[in-house]
């Protein structure tokens, strides 16, 4: 079928999020080794977790899942639409797309807006086309679904557990200048309402990062729903 005026096929995890496809366990490690966890480990470079590990990891991310449904189903659709109206006025670069075609190879920024979760994903790339389809088509490795790893009442679900259908409308601005105003964009919305895990930029690669990365933005406090 065609959704934004390219081709999405469901593929393993369908066209819209799924708690039976969610958390579904892989051990391999992609993070790298923290050396002061080696009980999570089945080897002793770390390539693999533990039987263990991932069924406890499960459990966190499936309990986050639920947590999170509950979380976007208490938030006010009119007060969402009204900060999307409010932050299309202020910056009137951003255009609606209904053909990501008209996208390809175009640098910019983007605004993925998932209405039924009440949830607004920003971004930037070199290629918004072929980045937002990235987004609907790649999965997020199982040992990232949680971020950091044990936040179960502060995680947020990563735009790419996501899939096409989920995304409902997009706003996009073309412009050479791309990561110097991201975070800019993601701060002119509530909190509750933003699907990015960190602020904008560039994240180094690998283990180390992705810890500095985990702070630079104030998780979502669902524990209040448990």
């Amino acid at each position: 079928m065609e959704h934004f005026g390219v081709t999405v096929k469901p593929g393993k995890y369908g066209l819209k999020l799924n708690r039976e496809t969610y958390a579904i366990i892989n051990n391999r490690n992609s993070l790298g080794k923290f050396p002061s966890v080696g009980d999570w480990y089945a080897d002793p470079e770390g390539k693999y977790y533990t039987d263990e590990w991932c069924q406890k990891h499960r459990k966190d991310c499936l309990e986050n899942f639920d947590l999170s449904m509950r979380f976007f189903a208490s938030l006010s659709h009119e007060e969402f639409n009204e900060e999307i109206d409010k932050f299309l006025k202020a910056n009137k670069k951003f255009k609606e797309v209904s053909d990501l075609k008209e996208y390809d190879g175009e640098p910019g920024y983007y605004l993925m807006i998932l209405d039924e979760y009440c949830q607004i994903y920003v971004g930037t790339s070199h290629d918004i086309k072929r980045r937002i389809q990235q987004h609907w088509t790649q999965t997020k490795s199982f040992d990232r679904l949680l971020f950091p790893i044990g936040a179960v009442t502060k995680s947020v679900l990563s735009i790419d557990v996501f899939r096409a259908l989920d995304t409902t409308r997009i706003f996009a601005y073309r412009t050479d200048t791309t990561y110097e105003h991201e975070d800019s964009f993601i701060n002119q919305f509530s909190q509750k309402f933003i699907s990015n895990r960190i602020g904008g930029g560039r994240l180094e690669a690998g283990p180390l990062g992705l810890l500095q990365a985990i702070g630079t933005r104030k998780s979502k406090e669902l524990s209040e729903l448990s």
